[in-house]
């Protein structure tokens, strides 16, 4: 039987270490602080067995998975552009650097009034969360490539595609993938936020209806979906990146 990755033993590790520290905050504070942590399990569970949970769920994920996908392209494509031109790098710099450092609540109330409530306001709010970042990786990933290892690549004969696929992307998947680890991380957050906010559908909008409610036990049922999504989509993402970046390694 091979042996448990250690990096899988020191996760578990701190995700127990919250736990202990939710039950702290539990036996403290009381049931209006923190709710009990089995007692929010159950919810869970209920929540499963009841069938409440998937259309949340569903709706949640295409909002931040939605807003990500979009964003995450226009940043790679917008960062290659300008780590192609660099006068355009420049321009894109200024205005990525701007979209960055607006709040997501600012974007959320502007969304608001463009595409009104229940409507594209999460995607929107995702996507320019996500795109300076990817944007800023891509561009300076894109500066940081080796050029000696090109020449030895157009040494050895490789083609374009050889060139391309073997030298460049995983250099450039390096730089990226920390990015897009960050940026699935923000779409998650910003999405429950403007469904908290927006009081629509999906998790953020349970999360509001059972703070309306003053339900401790609900509102922590939903957000322990939300991370649970999140460390899922999180592990899918290394997953599907760990191969690119890898061949960069000597």
């Amino acid at each position: 039987m091979a042996p448990v990755p250690r990096r899988i033993v020191f996760a578990v590790l701190g995700l127990l270490t919250l736990l202990l520290a939710w039950q702290a905050a539990f036996v403290r504070g009381g049931p209006f602080v923190m709710p009990r942590p089995a007692d929010t399990l159950w919810r869970c569970l209920a929540l499963v067995r009841d069938g409440a949970l998937w259309r949340p769920v569903a709706l949640t994920a295409a909002h931040a998975l939605g807003g990500f996908a979009v964003g995450a392209w226009a940043g790679l494509l917008l960062g290659l552009a300008g780590g192609a031109w660099r006068d355009l790098g420049a321009t894109l710099q200024g205005v990525s650097t701007i979209a960055l450092g607006m709040p997501p609540i600012i974007w959320i109330v502007l969304a608001l009034f463009w595409f009104g409530p229940q409507g594209a306001t999460p995607v929107f709010v995702v996507a320019v969360g996500v795109a300076p970042v990817v944007f800023a990786a891509t561009m300076a990933g894109l500066h940081d490539t080796s050029p000696a290892l090109e020449e030895l690549a157009t040494a050895f004969g490789a083609s374009w595609r050889q060139r391309l696929f073997e030298v460049r992307v995983p250099q450039l998947a390096v730089a990226v993938a920390p990015a897009l680890a960050t940026a699935l991380g923000f779409s998650w957050k910003i999405a429950l936020m403007a469904e908290v906010i927006d009081a629509g559908d999906g998790i953020g909008g349970a999360i509001a209806t059972a703070r309306a409610q003053l339900d401790m036990v609900d509102t922590m049922a939903w957000v322990v979906v939300a991370l649970a999504l999140l460390l899922g989509a999180d592990a899918l993402l290394a997953l599907a990146i760990r191969p690119a970046a890898g061949r960069s390694r000597p």
